[in-house]
């Protein structure tokens, strides 16, 4: 009678034990998706913010307003004329980057706000949000004494 008693016990651990693998897998098996599911939503939203950020309509704007604050500063010699070709050029910005981006764009210029040996600069900030991107640069442009 004892044999059989051992048989049997035997037998209900070996149960016990596939059925306690069994859970261990499935566990592993839930973790490993949620780890999956986390690192591609990670990977996913960088990329999407690479791929929304308007680095062109930025470079262009900076690109411009610097043309007009170096081309201002150097025709006029009063700062009120200087200003208001300045202003001009950034109102026609300003309205074009609203009506094609949905933009708002900012700028100031401040001139003679450093100096050194050789050169005296111009100080142009840019603003730019597009309700995304917000994105803020100085910008300092020599010229020379």
């Amino acid at each position: 009678m004892a044999t059989v008693r051992s048989k049997m016990k035997k037998s209900d651990d070996n149960a016990e034990w596939i059925l306690l693998m069994g859970i261990i897998v499935s566990l592993a098996i839930i973790f490993m998706a949620i780890l999956l599911n986390l690192s591609a939503a990670a990977v996913q939203t960088p990329s999407e913010s690479v791929m929304e950020f308007p680095k062109s309509q930025i470079r262009d704007i900076q690109s411009e307003l610097t043309d007009a604050a170096v081309k201002s500063d150097s025709e006029f010699d009063s700062d009120s004329e200087s200003e208001s070709a300045f202003e001009a050029k950034l109102d026609a910005i300003r309205k074009l980057a609203m009506a094609r981006d949905g933009a708002v764009v900012e700028a100031n210029l401040t001139y003679g706000r450093y100096a050194d040996a050789e050169y005296v600069y111009a100080e142009l900030t840019v603003h730019y949000n597009n309700g995304v991107t917000e994105y803020d640069g100085t910008y300092l442009l020599p010229k020379k004494l």
